[in-house]
């Protein structure tokens, strides 16, 4: 089967905590590109998410960090910021599929850790919030590390969504397979506010074109480049694995330097 719905969206707190800190314009604009992405997602009828998202100290620390870690539990609460303004809750997991996951990407030479007790917090629960209101859809989070160097490079990052991709394939259940976080930002840093819009706009054009060489040429330090929070697309760049030969469409951007961050908002299906 083919993966039924395939996105990448920003998970800025700002965009539900502080969304008055955008323009009219930018929030419109973004408002529109979710609603068009929902409207796809409802269509796509999916029964199981596979949510590539980013570790922000909710779950490990410096006394252990894995590149990725891989969720087998049977629920998934968040979010755990109270000041996000989105209700707790316990979001229902899919062990089954994780553990297929786990176990493809390790005959695949891809090591990935796993958990069955993680937390969520705003870079997984941001987006749902919007694609799914009720949260839901049953989820298989996958962690990618973006605090803890050193970080996994885009090269492995892509072989671990190519493994991702062939379980969802061969599974009788209809996936989908959402990035979040990024585009370019500088959370905390030195550059907190800066937003690269051009490495931003260069790297939506390498995604819609499906530009696997590119997408893997980046190195840790490119990303770091644009800002240190911009290591958050290489679960991007794991989405491009997992779906191959692939074309996407950009429906929104905005560089929010109100939420310091460059927000993407995209849809993506397979052309293979």
């Amino acid at each position: 089967m083919t993966i039924a719905f395939a996105a990448a969206i920003g998970h800025a707190p700002g965009w539900v905590a502080w969304t008055d800190r955008a323009t009219d314009d930018q929030q419109a604009n973004l408002a529109a590109g979710v609603e068009a992405l929902r409207e796809s997602f409802i269509a796509a009828n999916v029964d199981t998410l596979i949510l590539l998202t980013s570790e922000h100290w909710a779950n490990f620390f410096l006394d252990h960090m894995s590149p990725w870690v891989v969720g087998r539990g049977d629920a998934f609460e968040g979010p755990i910021e109270q000041w996000l303004k989105i209700p707790k809750t316990a979001i229902p997991g899919d062990p089954a599929l994780a553990n297929a996951i786990v176990e493809r990407a390790y005959a695949n030479g891809v090591e990935p850790g796993f958990s069955y007790e993680l937390k969520l917090d705003h870079g997984s629960v941001v987006p749902l919030s919007f694609l799914t209101p009720q949260l839901d859809v049953p989820l298989v989070p996958v962690f990618f590390n973006t605090l803890g160097a050193p970080q996994p490079s885009p090269g492995r990052c892509h072989a671990l969504g190519r493994a991702i991709g062939e379980v969802a394939r061969a599974s009788d259940k209809r996936i989908g397979i959402i990035a979040t976080g990024g585009m370019s930002h500088d959370p905390g840093e030195r550059g907190h506010g800066v937003i690269d819009s051009a490495f931003d706009r260069r790297f939506l054009a390498e995604m819609v074109r499906g530009d696997t060489a590119a997408l893997t040429r980046y190195s840790i330090a490119d990303l770091n480049a644009a800002g240190a929070g911009t290591i958050e697309l290489i679960a991007w760049i794991a989405l491009a694995g997992a779906l191959g030969t692939f074309s996407g469409e950009v429906l929104a951007y905005e560089a929010v330097v109100g939420w310091a961050t460059g927000m993407g908002i995209m849809r993506l299906e397979q052309t293979g």
